[in-house]
């Protein structure tokens, strides 16, 4: 009997312990909401309530590439992620819209893009969203807004300079790291926090940036070489190339500069042959050959001077 006793009591408790379970409301899985749409090249979301555009695909055929501002009276705000991914045959994308974002791996392995006009909207680039973009020599990031290069952002591609805008404050791990033609990066004082790995394997990379800024103590420690752009710099006006000397040799340079036939990487051939200290244009090549021909110039070309790169 006693043992009848237990086995109904058992019986009883599972009975009890399976009304529970069931009487617990289920958890369904969220039923994806995501709407994509073709118009033209581009595969389209809706996002922010339907009232913004997300570019989400580009399927056209590449070269240049207009980004369009607004598509039946919405905006677009964004590059979703893998926008751009793998495609070979882009060489050339232009925002004309307020892009507010460029998504994760946007342009990955985008192997012929040379070029991508962003714009003062700008704010975020996410992770590796230019990784592998080795035609993409410099990229003008100084209108955004861009607060983080993220991680793996400019991984192994072919950035050769870089002025990071002063709404910057970090820079993520490896972002830009294995970047073999990086030499110049300019970092402003925004920026306080640099990933140890943030230039891996990127050897040739000069930083630039101001005193007892974070990124000088950075460049220290990790052995990274840097110019101070707040430095003073003495140099006789006039002497592009250098050599303690104006000669007609000296115009010729400022020309070849301007026409990129030689580069200015450390910014120095524009110091010391610019008259007012600004960007060189074809009339400081002008007032040196004046100069050498005795005409009256207002600016002390042949004297030294002293001055800063900014």
């Amino acid at each position: 009997m006693k043992r009848l006793f237990t086995l109904l009591l058992a019986v009883l408790l599972i009975s009890v312990t399976a009304v529970s379970v069931s009487a617990q409301p289920l958890e369904l899985a969220p039923v994806s909401t995501k709407t994509v749409v073709q118009i033209g090249d581009w595969m389209f979301e809706k996002i922010e309530n339907d009232s913004r555009w997300e570019l989400d695909e580009y399927v056209g055929d590449g070269g240049e590439i207009l980004v369009p501002r607004i598509v039946g009276d919405l905006m677009v705000v964004q590059l979703g992620n893998h926008c751009f991914s793998n495609n070979t045959n882009a060489v050339s994308v232009i925002t004309s819209s307020p892009l507010w974002t460029v998504g994760e791996y946007c342009f990955i392995n985008c192997t012929s893009l040379e070029n991508f006009e962003c714009n003062y909207a700008l704010s975020t680039i996410k992770t590796g969203a230019f990784s592998g973009t080795s035609s993409l020599k410099s990229i003008n990031l100084q209108d955004s807004i861009v607060t983080e290069i993220a991680p793996d952002t400019f991984l192994n591609s072919g950035i050769e300079e870089i002025e990071l805008p002063e709404t910057c404050t970090a820079l993520g791990a490896y972002s830009f790291g294995q970047c073999a033609e990086l030499k110049k990066i300019v970092i402003p004082t925004s920026v306080t926090s640099i990933h140890p790995d943030a230039f891996k394997s990127s050897d040739n990379l000069t930083i630039y940036c101001y005193t007892d800024s974070y990124a000088q103590e950075y460049a220290e420690a990790q052995g990274i070489p840097y110019v101070l752009l707040d430095a003073p710099v003495t140099f006789i006006l006039g002497d592009a190339d250098g050599d303690n000397h104006v000669t007609i040799v000296d115009a010729t340079v400022i020309q070849r500069v301007l026409v990129e036939l030689r580069p200015d990487p450390d910014g120095m051939i524009a110091l010391r042959g610019s008259s007012d200290g600004d960007k060189l244009n074809v009339m400081h090549a002008t007032k040196i050959q004046r100069w050498l021909a005795q005409f009256k110039i207002s600016e002390p070309i042949g004297e030294v001077v002293t001055r800063t790169r900014v």
